[in-house]
This record gives C-alpha cells, structure tokens and sequence, in this order.
C-alpha cells in the first residue's frame, strides 16, 4: 500500500482575494442569480486536462446563488480579484514553520481548471507557499510535501446549482509523501496536523471546518483520491475498503483478459418490459448490450456489498447522468422475471457463458454508454483508472465521481502581482508562534490534570476556553476541564463562563450546579435569577433542609432500602445547591448510619 494524505483546513478571516465576510452556512432565498456555462481550456503545458474534458462534454449550465452579504463581483468574476489576505498568508506561514517546511521565496497564484460548476471563473486560484516539511509520529517521520493556500470552491445545492457564500474562503492545503504505513497511521497523520493546524488559533474550528483527501494506491493498482473523509475514525475503514476494491478488480481483470470478455452492440429490448413489474424499467426505453463470456464477472464484490456491475454504473451516472444499470447476474430480481431474462438472452443472442447490461436511457445517450462501459473495461485490462472517488460515510465504501486531475489544469494567475515572501515576514511569524501540540500537552498535564483529560481537551475545541477561565479564576482545573469535556460550554458566551467559574472558587455555587445552570443559559434563562436560585447552602441550610426532608417522610423511614428512597427525594430537592457527597454524609448521619 501507498498513502498520503491532503488536509484542507480553513482560515478565520475574510475570503481571500475580497474583503466580503466568510460564511459556511447557507442563507435562505438568494438575493440574486446568475447563470454561466463553462469550458475547458488548455493549461500551462499546452494540453487539456482530462477531468475537465469530461466535465465540459457535459455542456451544463450552471445557477449560481448570489447574497449581498457575502458575494461581491470578485466572486462572480466580473471584477479582479483584490490583494492576498494578510491573515490567511501568515496564518499559512506560521503551520508551514511548526511543520518544519521551508517557505518559497516568491508566492505565485496559480489558476486550477475546474469546470465542475464549483467556481464561477472556471477555475480555483492556489499558490505554493512552502515544501520538504515533516513531523513525528509512533511509525517514524513522515515527509510533508507542499502547503498551498488556495480559495475554497461553492457549495453544491444540486447537479446544476450552487451558492456562492463559501466561494473565496481562504483555505490552507498540506499534502504529505507516500509515507504512511497502514490505515491506523493515516488517522494518526491526519489528527496530529489537525492538531497543529488547531493549535495556531487562526482556523475555524468545528465539524467539517478540516477536510481530508485520502490518496491510496497499491502495488498492481493506480492512486484514487478519496475526497472529502470528514470523519477521522472512518479513515482507516475507507483505506482498508480501497485496497479490497483494487484488489478485487486486479482479479477480475485477470478474468476480462483471460475469457477475452468482449461488449457487443446495443439492442433495444423496450418490448420485453412492456409489461414488466419492475419500477425501474417499466414505461421506459430499454437497451441492453451482451458482454461475451462474462457470467459472474458483473455480479463480483469488489467492496463489502458492492459488486463490479455497480462500479460501472456510478460511472455511468457520474458520466451520463444514467441512474444505473441492471446485469444477467443479478437477475430476476426488483420485478424482472425469469421469462424476461429469457427473453433478453434470446434477443441477445446470449450464451450460457455471456453475460448481458440493461440501461434504462434514450436513443441519444445509449452509444456514448457503450463507449463509457468499453473504455472502463479496456482500461481495467491495461491498468487501473486513476480516479476521485467520493466517500459513503454509512458503510465506508467509496463511489466513483471523476478522473483524478493532472499538472496539465494550471497556468499562472495574470491578475495577481506574484508576492515576495521576505525573510522580515518570517521572522515576524517565528517570533510570534503558538505553542505545539506537545508543548501544550505539558503544560496541561503541569496545571493538574490527568492524561485522559489532557488528551480530550487536545482534541476537543474547547482548549482556548480552558486557558481563559484558568487564566481568570483560580477554580478547581480538574473540575473546569470535565465541566467544560462533559457540557456544551462553546454555546456559552465568554463572560458568563469566567463569572460562573469565579463563584464556583468563591464557593458560592457548587460544581453540581455547573450543568444545569449551562443547560438553562443556552435556553435563555437570566443569569441573575440562576445564581440566586443556585446559591450553594451553607453547613447549617443544608443540614436543616435535610431534617426537614426526613421530617416530612417519616412513613419511608420503615421501608427496606430507606437511605436510598430519602437519598433520592434529598437529591431531587437540593439539586445543584450543594455537594452530592455532603449531602449523603448527611443523610446517613441523621438516620445514624454508620458506614
């Protein structure tokens, strides 16, 4: 196996080439619309790149959603783009430094081709920014290959629509060698720059604010990217499935070569199904092509439940817009009957040995199917197609969406001066960097806390809050980092956090009340009226609301498991008023239990 990594992380700061404010969330009705259609031309290298070919041949036109809040004619590319954000260049500096890569002496922006509808120009600006960076991990060092900074793309609302409020959003990209080892260390990889990425304080942080890219190949296979693994302990589940599935189809390749599979000819059998039961073929035009000496091969798993003739029919659709296909393997099922399938193996002249595909489409898209089925299945014989692959978070199998991109996509950015990246700058960004992962594990464990603590806050995105409230109030650590782990607490404004932590050290509410009154802030409750309704009890309120507990349920005191039953109506009364071990101290006292 082979894999690397690419990790997208965003920036906290306006969008790159504009000042419009960044915005991941989209907003209701947009203001305005515009429509484009997009081409592909030709990159630096004189070629065209090969996935834009295939989206150009689509010849879509495309609805972008436009906010007077968020977009401006930079986003819509009907003005140059403005000057690089400072923030989001330094912010790229500084995890370039922590990630011990050298800074390239001049930032070129280059243009990406991309004419998937992701952005309006029809292509992604990106520079690099540094290279030959490394950091440790339990499996040895891993090479960190380049750090770009580059827009982020649009967000997809359908095939043919997109809004725009993301579009621009600066974005940092760290791509690593080939050097990880196994599935378990690539999510090592992946939370350890994370980490670092988090520990500059600079990115937005949150779910899906780091996008992961997972590059794997192996020895007889070709590299496909997974695009878009959001969640890190699905990652090592995605690698596992993507070495089956290269694996797998290396077999059958062995097959297609070995029994000399051939396509033949569409034929349309629309008249077999006129009467069908099955949803997917009735009322439709049905063309069906024999695939020679092929019984069994479309039928193969290739990934847990997903078989080879699957496989082709998410290129289909990737390609087409063709939503599937059905093969002789899988038959009769989903309505067909064995008296159709008979009737499509005479029509196709099938042998026992031959398998058939039935695609459900119209007299114009059926050749162009043809073609895309004969070039996947040359293409299997000869050597694996190097693709993107979109991830199923549900069962961590992955689907075809494209041809991986090649250098022949970019050319130099004409609108934008190239940036001198001067020695003054890094220095600046030495002289102000953030403590690493490591550093600040040991100043965790330094302020008391136990490992399992220090390790939560680390991951979590609550360790800025930690250092505020440890910072302002002399509460209890321990007990700040497991109310902080155990509540929502990031709902919780600033302010109101270092005041509750300052009367939980003055004692004046106790550390049960701390998730309750959370739970009653985010609901909006007043503040003041919390603190009073909260007041921790003194000695002497407690001990004469706990007489009167017992006073007032004297008939209890006879049943079996008494302690248990007073416990309880003493905990429901006193809840978040004071200590929960107090209060069973005294209970037992008051009943003279003695432990």
């Amino acid at each position: 196996m082979r894999c690397g990594l690419e990790l997208h992380v965003q920036v906290n700061s306006s969008k790159l080439f504009c000042r419009c404010p960044c915005q991941d969330d989209t907003l209701d009705k947009p203001d305005y619309v515009i429509k484009r259609k997009l081409h592909a031309v030709k990159g630096e290298t004189g070629k065209v790149d090969i996935a834009a070919k295939k989206e150009g041949e689509k010849n879509k036109v495309i609805k972008y959603n436009c906010y007077y809040e968020n977009t401006c004619l930079v986003d819509i590319d009907e003005e140059p783009p403005r000057e690089i954000d400072e923030l989001a260049l330094k912010t790229g500096l500084e995890i370039a430094v922590i990630l011990n890569m050298k800074p390239v002496d001049e930032l070129q922006i280059m243009r990406k081709l991309i004419i998937d509808g992701s952005s309006v120009s029809g292509f992604q600006r990106t520079g690099l920014l540094a290279t030959n960076g490394w950091i440790e991990t339990s499996q040895g060092r891993v090479r960190i290959a380049t750090l770009c900074i580059e827009e982020d793309s649009a967000k997809r609302i359908d095939d043919n629509t997109f809004s725009l409020e993301r579009l621009g959003i600066p974005l940092i990209e760290i791509a690593t060698e080939p050097d990880i080892k196994d599935p378990l260390h690539a999510r090592e990889v992946a939370e350890k720059i994370g980490m670092i990425c988090k520990f500059t304080g600079k990115i937005v942080r949150g779910i899906g604010s780091i996008r992961q890219d997972v590059n794997v190949s192996t020895p007889k296979g070709s590299r496909v990217e997974i695009k878009g693994v959001q969640d890190l302990s699905m990652m090592p589940k995605f690698i596992e499935n993507e070495i089956l599935r290269q694996e797998n189809i290396i077999k059958i390749r062995e097959e297609l070569l070995k029994n000399r599979v051939k396509l033949g000819e569409y034929k349309e059998v629309s008249q077999v199904f006129a009467k069908t039961n099955c949803s997917f073929l009735k009322n439709q035009s049905i063309y069906g092509f024999k695939l020679s000496n092929a019984s069994g091969v479309l039928g193969t798993r290739i990934q847990k439940e997903k078989t080879f003739g699957k496989e082709l029919a998410e290129h289909l659709k990737a390609e087409l817009s063709i939503n599937g296909l059905l093969h002789r393997d899988e038959l009769p099922n989903y309505g067909v009957t064995a008296a159709e399938v008979q009737s499509v193996i005479n029509s196709l002249e099938c042998k026992e040995k031959d398998n058939f595909i039935l695609i459900s489409t119209n007299a114009q898209k059926i050749s162009l199917a043809g073609e895309i089925i004969s070039n996947y299945l040359s293409a299997v014989c000869k050597e694996l197609p190097k693709e993107v692959r979109a991830p199923n978070h549900s069962d961590g199998t992955s689907s075809y969406m494209r041809p991986l991109p090649s250098g022949q996509r970019m050319y130099p950015e004409t609108d934008i001066p190239v940036i001198r990246v001067k020695q003054e700058m890094i220095s600046d960004v030495i002289s102000k960097l953030s403590k690493t992962p490591e550093q600040t594990y040991e100043w965790l464990k330094s302020t008391g806390l136990n490992d399992e603590l220090c390790s939560q806050l680390l991951k979590s995105d609550k360790l800025a809050l930690y250092e505020l409230i440890t910072d302002k109030t002399n509460a209890d650590n321990t007990t700040v980092a497991s109310a902080l782990m155990m509540n929502p607490a990031e709902k919780i404004s600033e302010d109101y956090l270092v005041l509750i932590f300052k009367l939980l050290e003055e004692e004046k509410i106790c550390k049960e009340a701390l998730p309750i009154m959370f739970e009653k802030i985010i609901k909006k409750e007043n503040i003041n009226s919390l603190i009073k309704e909260y007041k921790q009890l003194s000695g002497k309120e407690l001990k004469l609301k706990i007489s009167a507990i017992i006073d007032n349920n004297k008939e209890l005191l006879n049943q079996e498991n008494s302690f248990g039953i007073i416990m309880k109506k003493a905990l429901e009364e006193l809840r978040g008023k004071a200590d929960a071990g107090l209060i069973s101290s005294l209970v037992k006292q008051r009943l003279g239990i003695h432990d």
